[in-house]
């Protein structure tokens, strides 16, 4: 910096509290993190971000983004600050003394924090509101307006001792004439007016330089007894910068929309579908929404990736996020997204790849993939183009990787407020946006999916929703969120039932073309049955081979139904599959299931298979059934059913030859009590009313949803129908307005600019933790998750028999990293009754107190810390809050005592 610092050389910007020989005076911090938000903006912010920002040139951006790491810390310069700090420095402090005594009253340095302090100064020396707010907000949440407004007046004595104004409004103007003359300014009033959104990213950004200059493994302190130079820069920067090794934006390749290029990439020419949705993003003019509603199978996924290739070329897009509905969707996609991403990757080059899920770090590939000394398994290790870089592997930080693939979650916590949403957005605002199976949503998650989408349109960041089964209503919501409007006048757009249907917005027009089908479809016939009805219909049915699937709605009904053919038909199969299983259980149950009835399964092995499941079956597999068993669910996720029913093509057994759905129902007008739990009635009754005969698939896919969730266009029905419809309105009102108390604020821009500030943006936390935030984005009540291990009669601790061979782990202290990671996975979800808020917190405290008294060590391991486990004993069965609980290799869990068939979903 050109100008000289005098006397704010004095000021302490960091201390180790564990070597008091060592500090950072404030000046070096900031201009630690001046250099880092220049390099960020030059070297590793996507084009798409620079534009978002606002910013005509980027040079102005550069001055801004390096002014505000210059002067974020300027809050530091008061004597509430310096007197807390300096009180480990005896040297550094009688250095300051000279200058100021430091006296304040430590009943009130609480109201004056740095960051809002900061914000105060800077508003002191007329600096525009927005900046400044910017720097109040610099530790994730933004101040209030009227604390910020009381700071000079209400509490002075936080920022000079009596007598002492002058001198440190003098540390104040030093600071900031320093910072504005060295990013070619002279005086505040030339830095620019910013609207919110511009000022969310600038502060995401902040927060990021922040961070990375904080790091003494980069920036590393120096002797108490020295001021620092001005000669250690810019090479102090350069060495953190080279440390550090942030991967490039992604630059891809617009070559992908030509024919010859896709079969390269995917290995296979690209169907009508795909060219189609090439073809759209090819011929936009600007980035926009689109919506692929299409049949199951067809490669929408394909479709997806090689349209972000596209955009992300025409438009300067740094990466892609791929969002799916749940854990399990996230781990299956991710070899095959890892796969793409490395052709996307040089080797001398290298992306950086994250997977984006609350148990992304038992992830086995994954973890190969971070190079980690954890040994996992024998097999050899893979080479990959991409790579995890450590700086990311925070779950604030998840986002801002080049390609991030996990749950959907993670694009819905940036519609909350949050602490560090800003980081969440700046990650997304460089990206592609893929989110996969978006029917799959509730109301209520679909309000944060919504604000998200309007925050991304106005970024202008290519989002590409994928859909089987989306109600035209929805399709509507998820265009007029992107476009930010309230509502739209009717289009034939809106009300459309082609199919497969492309829509797509190119600035404000929204275009739409139904794809004329490339296969031939199929019927599938339907037929309706009762449970005592099932087991003939399958013997029936499997007479000559083949297998079958089963899907329900609960886990309970899952083990009965299992339990009931295994008795009726001796001679099949029966294999059950659903989320109560630990995780290596599932997996591997996962694993066998695709080797027997996947794409590439052998008649041999498909034959006299029963699979019983819950909607995990729907979402998650590649399975190819022979005939199939549904228990009546809403039509979009009944037609997801059937996806799974005569996937691909092969030779079948005579009597299935023709594809046959049976939808298991009551056989009388009340609905089974687990599944009207689950759904509700209203749904189910409407889905009951519409259910045809037979389906042609993909052309009726369309029509039989619109049919079932279009009732605003029909004349009102019969009593019982009108009085389950408000039930379902009135539930569904409730939910938009829980979650409506924890949004965001939508993206605005006021006319007058003192308005158009990050103050007051989070006056409603909606969660203070990751796990918490990741619980505010879903509705209803929280799950317990679980370790299980057994606790044998003599009191040693161990895995299950089939787990790690049922070998013993100590439990008198912290097992070993290796071992540590194998218990992490025995992971296992309890039912959603131990969840409920009349039993959570009896569910946790007897947990934790069996814990302290026996595994008190294992919370030292960083692995386990923090986990609740759960001992069986050695019949596997243990009490749990009044019920008792089983585990069964083959079954998954069981418990007594239920009081509702409520929460047994999945």
């Amino acid at each position: 910096m050109r100008r000289t610092l005098n006397k704010t050389r004095f000021l302490a910007g960091k201390t180790d509290p564990e070597n008091t020989s060592l500090w950072l005076p404030l000046w070096m911090h900031l201009w630690d993190t001046a250099g880092i938000m220049e390099r960020l903006v030059r070297q590793w912010l996507p084009e798409s971000v620079k534009r978002a920002m606002g910013f005509e040139r980027e040079e102005a951006l550069l001055a801004h983004a390096r002014f505000l790491g210059g002067i974020h810390d300027i809050g530091k310069a008061t004597v509430a600050f310096q007197a807390n700090i300096l009180r480990t420095l005896p040297e550094a402090r009688q250095r300051l003394e000279t200058l100021t005594p430091l006296d304040c009253p430590e009943q009130n340095r609480r109201e004056s924090p740095h960051a809002r302090a900061g914000e105060a100064v800077l508003l002191w020396d007329d600096c525009p509101g927005g900046i400044a707010s910017i720097v109040g907000a610099h530790h994730g949440k933004p101040q209030s307006c009227a604390a910020v407004d009381d700071q000079l007046e209400g509490w002075e004595s936080n920022y000079y001792p009596k007598g002492q104004k002058k001198v440190w409004e003098d540390f104040w103007t030093e600071l900031l004439m320093t910072v504005l003359q060295d990013c070619g300014f002279d005086d505040t009033a030339e830095l620019d007016d910013l609207n919110p959104q511009e000022e969310v990213l600038l502060t995401g950004l902040l927060i990021m330089a922040d961070w990375i200059a904080s790091n003494t493994e980069y920036f590393p302190l120096i002797p108490v007894e020295e001021l620092g130079s001005m000669e250690d820069y810019p090479a102090r920067v350069d060495r953190a910068w080279e440390k550090l090794a942030l991967p490039f934006p992604w630059e891809a390749q617009p070559g992908i929309a030509d024919p010859q290029e896709f079969a390269v990439r995917f290995g296979f020419a690209p169907n009508a579908v795909q060219r189609a949705v090439l073809e759209a993003v090819d011929t936009a003019a600007e980035p926009g929404i689109l919506i692929l509603e299409a049949q199951m199978g067809v490669g929408k996924t394909e479709a997806a990736l090689a349209a972000a290739e596209v955009m992300a070329s025409r438009f300067g897009l740094g990466g892609v996020f791929f969002g799916l509905p749940t854990q399990a969707t996230a781990n299956g996609i991710f070899p095959r997204l890892l796969g793409w991403a490395d052709t996307q990757s040089e080797e001398t080059l290298p992306q950086a790849i994250k997977l984006a899920h609350g148990m992304a770090e038992l992830n086995e590939c994954y973890l190969r993939l971070q190079g980690r000394g954890v040994q996992l398994e024998e097999d050899a290790q893979e080479a990959h183009q991409v790579q995890v870089h450590q700086w990311f592997r925070g779950n604030k930080q998840a986002l801002l990787a080049n390609f991030v693939i996990g749950t959907v979650d993670q694009l819905l916590l940036a519609a909350l407020a949050q602490k560090h949403v800003m980081l969440r957005h700046l990650g997304l605002a460089g990206k592609v946006v893929i989110i996969d199976e978006c029917h799959a949503y509730d109301t209520y998650m679909n309000c944060y999916l919504d604000r998200a989408l309007e925050w991304l349109g106005w970024y202008k960041v290519p989002v590409i929703l994928l859909s089987a089964t989306l109600p035209a209503r929805r399709r509507a919501e998820l265009v007029e969120a992107y476009q930010q409007k309230k509502a739209v006048p009717d289009a034939p757009w809106k009300t459309s039932c082609g199919y497969p249907l492309l829509t797509w917005t190119d600035g404000a027009e929204v275009k739409q073309t139904a794809i004329p089908p490339d296969a031939p479809g199929k019927t599938v016939q339907l037929t309706t049955l009762t449970e005592p009805e099932l087991p003939a219909l399958l013997r029936r049915k499997l007479a000559e081979g083949g297998c079958a699937g089963v899907i329900v709605n609960t886990v309970k009904k899952a083990q009965k139904i299992a339990q009931l053919l295994r008795e009726s038909l001796p001679d099949k199969e029966v294999q059950l599959f659903h989320a109560q299983f630990l995780m290596p259980d599932r997996a591997a149950r996962e694993n066998q299931l695709m080797a027997r009835i996947g794409k590439g399964s052998a008649p041999e092995r498909r034959n006299d298979l029963i699979v019983v499941g819950t909607q995990v079956m729907e979402q998650s597999l590649d399975i190819d059934l022979d005939v199939l068993v549904t228990e009546l669910c809403p039509m979009d996720l009944l037609l997801q059913r059937i996806g799974r029913l005569h996937r691909h093509r092969r030779s079948r057994p005579a009597p299935l030859q023709q594809a046959c759905c049976a939808v298991l129902d009551t056989g009388e007008d009340a609905f089974d009590a687990g599944s009207e739990a689950v759904y509700g009635q209203w749904l189910l009754w409407r889905t009951r009313k519409f259910l045809p005969r037979s389906i042609r698939l993909p052309e009726e896919i369309s029509p039989l949803v619109q049919q079932v969730y279009g009732w605003e266009r029909e004349a009102p029905g019969g009593a019982q129908g009108e009085e389950m419809r408000c039930v379902y309105e009135q539930t569904q009102e409730k939910k938009k307005a829980r979650a409506e108390a924890y949004l965001v604020p939508q993206p605005e821009t006021h006319r007058l600019a003192q308005l158009n500030t990050l103050d007051d943006w989070m006056q409603n936390e909606g969660a203070r933790s990751d796990p918490a935030a990741r619980a505010a984005v879903r509705d209803g009540d929280p799950s317990v998750e679980v370790l299980v291990m057994q606790c044998r009669a003599d009191g040693s601790i161990h895995f299950l028999p089939w787990q790690e061979g049922g070998s013993a782990v100590a439990a008198d202290s912290p097992p070993p990293p290796e071992t540590a990671l194998k218990i992490a996975r025995q992971k296992l979800r309890l039912p959603a009754v131990f969840g409920k808020a009349w039993k959570v917190d009896r569910v946790i405290r007897e947990l934790e107190a069996d814990n302290r008294s026996r595994l008190a060590a294992w919370q030292l391991s960083p692995l386990l810390h923090g986990e609740l486990i759960l001992l069986l004993d050695e019949n596997l069965t243990a009490r749990l809050a009044g019920m008792e609980l089983c585990y069964d290799r083959e079954n998954g869990l069981y418990y007594q005592k239920e009081e509702t068939d409520e929460g047994n979903r999945i």
